[in-house]
């Protein structure tokens, strides 16, 4: 990796993942960007061949969405290699970003050792995966389990609420009242263990009744 650029906010933050990039990858060029629209002008103003080698991005910058970073870098320069560094450990961030094209996804609160070893993997060509996303990339391909199984109706309702309809949307596509829709959502609430409709689609991906490339 000749040049990499380290997109992060939080200035100690920003020095600690120097400390550790120029560890890794003594001899290169290194450049930093502590929000948005700065490392937007960086990835979007000049040609492919000035491009990071290597970006480390994070998420949730103040002023922008970390993924359409991915998303500019990929879309100019489709071989550079992209990690994630962020403190977001949830399903809502790590599958948009791997569909953005993210190589990697690494937890900010990491192990420091755990994090060194992560990005020298990158050299041996193993993605550096935070040990918990990886449990969960695993996770989302594994049958979802019930005590109890849902019954048709409750399959109906559950379809319809991963592809983003609201209750009374869900109610008036089949056919039954707002309130029969609501205890529907709740039992299969109960069933699959969730409290929320992001939980919900992702139980729903897992039994198979939803695309995950779609609803993730």
């Amino acid at each position: 990796m000749k040049t990499i650029l380290i997109v992060e906010d939080l200035p100690e933050v920003s020095a600690w993942l120097m400390s550790l990039v120029c560890r890794v990858f003594p001899d290169a060029d290194i450049e930093q960007a502590h929000d948005y629209a700065t490392a937007c002008h960086r990835l979007t103003s000049t040609g492919p061949d000035t491009l990071p080698d290597l970006a480390l991005i994070d998420l949730g910058l103040p002023d922008g969405d970390g993924t359409e970073l991915i998303q500019h870098l990929k879309a100019a320069r489709p071989d550079a290699y992209c990690v994630v560094t962020t403190i977001f450990d949830d399903a809502q961030h790590l599958f948009p970003a791997l569909r953005a094209g993210a190589d990697g996804y690494l937890l900010k609160d990491e192990d420091e050792q755990e994090f060194l070893r992560a990005l020298e993997g990158i050299i041996h060509g193993r993605p550096p995966l935070s040990p918990s996303v990886a449990q969960m990339m695993l996770q989302q391909f594994r049958p979802a389990q019930m005590d109890v199984p849902l019954t048709g109706r409750e399959e109906d309702v559950l379809v319809l609420i991963a592809n983003g309809y609201s209750v009374r949307m869900a109610a008036e596509s089949l056919g039954i009242s707002t309130n029969t829709a609501s205890g529907y959502l709740k039992a299969l609430y109960q069933k699959l263990h969730v409290n929320n409709r992001a939980e919900a689609t992702i139980k729903a991906v897992k039994m198979g009744l939803v695309l995950p490339s779609d609803k993730v």
